[in-house]
């Protein structure tokens, strides 16, 4: 921490569970931020299946509900709370009946619009910006006055299509969330095809991910060529600095459509991509971000795959870790240049 703050760095992610309101760790942890400057996003983290029940039982969706309302209750008014993120990777049903997504808080089609064919996304959007409003509603009673962020379903920026605003962004302090790992055939080169590493387990404070279960791969990215390096052609795309800006419009027009602020709550590039195009990719990322004044904070800080310290796991053995500290120096300069 001493060191994040050293380097500039304003805050870190900080996860927690739904069970995570009766404990300690939460107070510690923004104890331990506090003393060195530095804030917190407090996130929710559930994995798919923890949330598969929340979209169709009232039990399951109170539980979250409740659980919110205590966590804001108990960290208001702690220095080190910056914002509280909704959760980390919402996963609604796209396949839910108009019934459920009304349970959940969204809004009831016209009788035209109950008559069409929804696009794909389009429940699932209507389902989160439901149940996001309700969770927000919680943490305002509970008397907390700390930003909210609303992640896009995925946290794909293509989902802002089907997203709904919840509260008004001005007065209810709301920003909007999404991830960057695009394209995953060029950002995951060189981890193992079995593990999801947009999703990385949750671990204390800062270190987002687990060195245990990433293993290299043979044939980086699935590529029967090998490496392929940024800018370059990906599933028979070109990706550049536009395309990637192609990527981020729908992010961009919800944006200017609602007046709200937008936050990439997760990005990177696996450290088994090419060494070049990986911080090539991070530089035409984050000037988008500058450009667009967009929000950010890094996937990892002790990180087996996109870590700026890297200590195990097959990376470990790079030139770029061979130091003292276990630091890729030249990761942290594109970070710094853009904090």
């Amino acid at each position: 921490m001493n060191r994040l703050a050293n380097w500039r760095f304003s805050h870190v992610r900080l996860p927690v569970g739904s069970g995570a309101d009766g404990g300690t760790s939460i107070d510690q942890a923004l104890d331990r931020l506090a003393r060195f400057g530095l804030r917190a996003v407090v996130s929710m983290e559930l994995t798919a299946a923890e949330q598969a029940p929340i979209w169709a039982d009232a039990v399951a969706r109170e539980a979250v509900r409740s659980a919110w309302h205590a966590l804001a209750k108990r960290v208001q008014d702690h220095p080190a709370c910056l914002a509280f993120e909704l959760l980390t990777d919402p996963d609604p049903l796209d396949t839910l009946s108009a019934d459920q997504v009304i349970a959940l808080g969204g809004p009831r089609l016209s009788a035209m619009g109950a008559r069409r064919t929804p696009l794909p996304g389009a429940t699932a959007g209507r389902a989160w910006s439901g149940l996001a409003s309700t969770l927000l509603g919680a943490i305002r009673e509970a008397g907390a006055r700390q930003i909210v962020i609303v992640n896009a379903p995925q946290g794909d920026p293509a989902s802002f299509a089907h997203l709904r605003p919840v509260g008004d962004p001005d007065r209810d302090g709301i920003s909007y969330g999404f991830r960057a790992f695009a394209p995953v055939a060029f950002t995951m080169q060189g981890l193992d095809h079995g593990d999801d590493p947009i999703r990385p387990s949750p671990s204390p404070l800062i270190a987002r991910g687990s060195a245990d279960h990433v293993t290299a791969q043979p044939d980086p990215g699935g590529d029967a060529r090998g490496p392929v390096s940024y800018p370059g052609v990906f599933g028979g795309e070109r990706w550049d600095r536009s395309r990637m800006e192609a990527w981020l419009a729908p992010a961009l027009q919800f944006r200017e459509t609602y007046r709200a602020p937008l936050y990439c709550g997760s990005f990177g590039v696996s450290a088994g991509a090419p060494r070049n195009g990986q911080l090539t990719w991070l530089r035409s990322f984050l000037g988008l971000c500058r450009h667009n004044h967009i929000g950010w904070a890094y996937a990892g800080y002790r990180d087996a795959r996109f870590g700026l310290v890297c200590e195990s796991g097959p990376f470990a053995t790079l030139d770029r870790y061979r130091n003292g500290y276990r630091l890729d120096y030249d990761l942290l300069g594109v970070l710094q240049s853009e904090a």
